[in-house]
């Protein structure tokens, strides 16, 4: 299940004296019938076993709460570096959306999901903590109905976008059981991004939030809980100043994300032109409603219309023709990087 949140201002705007765990915590701290289980008198444990964050709803509801910090993009590129030299490795330019560029490849999927195991370790490690965490409250409290939540926050780490996140976290939240897997299945994951955005709501940035279900095929166990998360959403919304709009109708697979420092990042006078091109683009995409073939197309076009300027013996440089024809070329690229084009596709000059 999915929600967009529709934020006021973003993490950077709001600057980093508090950031979103500081204001997560809070936020649940002021919720009635919470317990922050720090400030909680509990009972001896002699084994010292770490317990979760937070009880809500009057202890119906069990919170662990996580932050990702990890910037993972290196193994990225690592796993990359094996395939540049193929024949048929992608060309584009600049930076792309790396699921994207490998559905160029016969065995692009295969790499992709290499690319997100790598990846997605900090993840696992958080639902393995939180599992165990949450089931030694549970006991300890002796709470065995209490529903467990894990909360993922994402303030900044571009490269782990909810979709690759989501991906990991079912994996783990749903994994064949075995003997040696002494802590309870978590029932619910809530993923919290600030790093990420899916267009906007009102000309304000809307960044997900995501309901996954840790046992699908029990998805009514908890009859009290979609009230909750929808209360616990909207209040969250509104702290921030801002509304929660649904969006359960769409599959995790078909959300596009995109990173909020992409979006939010001032233009500096000192940046070469081009990309001030590109940003103003990534403002107003008007590209998008072509088809690929389109898009490479224009390219292509643009590109016979551009190399007279530049040869040798062709015509000389003329600011007032060849400037607005960059300035459409660059468009052009970063159009083909955000659907991962290979250009080799262009049709011949």
């Amino acid at each position: 299940m999915g929600t967009l949140q529709q934020d006021s201002t973003s993490a950077r705007e709001r600057g980093q004296a508090r950031s979103l765990d500081v204001r997560f915590t809070k936020f649940l701290e002021s919720l009635p019938g919470a317990e922050s289980l720090d400030r909680l008198e509990l009972p001896v444990d002699l084994e010292h076993r770490r317990k979760a964050d937070f009880l809500l709803a009057h202890r119906k509801v069990i919170v662990e709460i996580k932050t990702l910090t990890e910037d993972t993009s290196h193994k990225i590129e690592t796993l990359a570096d094996q395939h540049r030299d193929r024949h048929d490795w992608p060309l584009y330019y600049g930076k792309a959306n790396v699921r994207k560029v490998l559905t160029n490849l016969p065995d692009g999927d295969v790499i992709y999901g290499k690319m997100v195991n790598a990846i997605g370790r900090s993840v696992e490690a958080a639902v393995r903590s939180a599992e165990e965490q949450i089931t030694h409250t549970k006991r300890i409290l002796d709470l065995p109905n209490a529903v467990s939540v894990l909360v993922i926050l994402n303030e900044s780490v571009d490269i782990l976008d909810p979709n690759v996140v989501a991906h990991r976290m079912v994996q783990r939240m749903r994994r064949p059981r075995s003997n040696d897997d002494s802590a309870e299945k978590l029932d619910f994951a809530m993923l919290l991004f600030e790093s990420h955005t899916m267009g906007d709501v009102e000309g304000r940035p809307a960044v997900p939030c995501i309901l996954i279900n840790g046992n699908d095929k029990d998805k009514d166990k908890f009859p009290f809980f979609s009230a909750f998360y929808r209360d616990l959403v909207r209040l969250w919304a509104v702290t921030n100043g801002g509304v929660a709009v649904d969006a359960t109708t769409l599959a995790p697979g078909n959300m596009q994300f995109a990173s909020m420092t992409s979006l939010t990042a001032p233009v500096s006078a000192l940046v070469p032109r081009h990309e001030i091109w590109r940003h103003q683009y990534n403002a107003h995409p008007y590209l998008r409603t072509l088809n690929d073939d389109e898009v490479l197309a224009r390219g292509a076009d643009l590109m016979r219309k551009t190399a007279p300027h530049f040869h040798k013996q062709g015509l000389r440089y003329i600011p007032e023709i060849v400037n607005p024809l960059m300035e459409e070329i660059a468009h052009f690229l970063a159009e083909v990087n955000f659907r991962g084009l290979d250009m080799r596709r262009m049709p011949r000059l």
